[in-house]
């Protein structure tokens, strides 16, 4: 396999490199926090209103 080809046109500065993985792991952080509540709910664990 071929060593890894960058883009001419991006590259990618310090903040971005950093920002984006950061941003996808709260992404599914927030997901599964979101999934967990609706499994709650769903199975009678939450104070109903």
């Amino acid at each position: 396999m071929s060593a890894r080809r960058s883009s001419k046109r991006f590259s990618p500065s310090f903040w971005t490199e950093k920002l984006v993985p950061a941003a996808l792991i709260l992404l599914v952080l927030i997901l599964l926090a979101t999934l967990v509540i609706t499994g709650m709910a769903l199975a009678g664990l939450t104070p109903g209103a």
